[in-house]
C-alpha cells in the first residue's frame, strides 16, 4: 500500500479514482461543501481518511457559522482529520486577521475532538507553530514544508510532522528539508490535482516520490515505505487493513 497524506480527493475524476486502488488517502477540503462531499467518499471508500475544514484561501468568502457545520462532520466521524486549515501570509496576506480567528477555532476544535491537524502555513510557518503550541494541539502536520531548519527542529522535536511532496525534484529547498528532516516524523503527499511547475501532482507521483527520498537518504525503498505507513498509521489512528 501507499500512503498520501494530503489529497483534494473530491477534485479528481471518477477514472483517477478508479487508479487508487492500493492507496490510503488523507482527503483534506476547502469549504464546507467539499466537507461534505469528502465525507461521502470516506463513507464509500475505506481507503480514505476524511479531513474537513476551511481552506485559509477562502476565509474571505466564509462565515464563523461554518466551523459549527465543519464540527457536526467531526462529532459523527468516527475516523477525521481537520484539514485543509492554516493560515498564508505568501499567497493572501490581506486576509491573514480573519485566517487567525479560523485556524485558531479548528486549534481548539482538534483539542476537543481529539482529532490532527492536516495544516496549511505557506509563508507563515512560525505563526502556525505557535497557534499550535498556544491551543496544546497534540497532532499536527504541516504539509509541503518549506520553512525553516531550525523550525523544522522545533516542530519534530514537539512531536508535530511534515509531508513530502513529489515537488522535491523540482524545488530545492523542499530536498534540503527532505534531507534533513527526522524520518520518524515524515508524510509523503500528493497535494493533488494541482500543477506545479509543470508537474501535475496526483497520488500516482507516490512510489516515485518515496524512491527518490530512500535514494536520497541511502535506505531501500521498502524500508521507507513501512517508516511511512507507520508514521500514517499513527498520526491519523488509522487501523483499518483496506486491501
Amino acid at each position: 500500500m501507499y500512503f498520501d497524506a494530503h489529497c483534494h480527493l473530491h477534485e479528481l475524476d471518477e477514472e483517477e479514482m478508479k487508479e487508487l486502488r492500493g492507496y490510503v488517502i488523507a482527503a483534506v477540503s476547502d469549504d464546507v461543501e467539499s466537507s461534505k462531499k469528502t465525507l461521502k467518499l470516506a463513507q464509500k471508500l475505506k481507503n480514505v481518511v476524511p479531513c474537513f475544514g476551511v481552506h485559509p484561501w477562502v476565509v474571505d468568502k466564509a462565515s464563523m457559522s461554518c466551523m459549527r457545520e465543519i464540527e457536526v462532520l467531526v462529532s459523527s466521524s468516527e475516523i477525521c482529520c481537520l484539514g485543509e486549515v492554516g493560515l498564508d501570509k505568501k499567497f493572501v496576506p490581506q486576509t491573514f486577521s480573519k485566517q487567525v480567528k479560523f485556524f485558531e477555532g479548528f486549534a481548539k476544535m482538534a483539542v476537543e475532538y481529539g482529532v490532527p491537524l492536516n495544516v496549511h502555513a505557506a509563508g507563515a510557518w512560525r505563526e502556525v507553530y505557535e497557534v499550535l503550541l498556544k491551543s496544546d494541539v497534540e497532532k499536527a502536520l504541516l504539509h509541503w514544508y518549506t520553512g525553516p531548519l531550525d523550525l523544522l527542529e522545533e516542530l519534530t522535536a514537539k512531536g508535530y510532522f511534515i509531508s513530502i511532496n513529489p515537488a522535491m525534484e523540482l524545488q530545492r529547498k523542499h530536498m534540503v528539508i527532505a534531507m534533513e528532516v527526522n524520518l520518524r516524523r515524515v508524510l509523503v503527499e500528493s497535494d493533488g490535482p494541482y500543477e506545479y511547475r509543470g508537474l501535475r501532482l496526483t497520488p500516482k507521483l507516490i512510489p516515485k516520490t518515496l524512491e527518490t527520498l530512500a535514494k536520497a537518504r541511502g535506505l531501500r525503498v521498502e524500508e521507507l515505505r513501512s517508516i511511512v505507513e507507520s508514521n500514517f498509521r499513527e498520526f491519523f489512528g488509522f487501523t483499518r487493513r483496506v486491501f
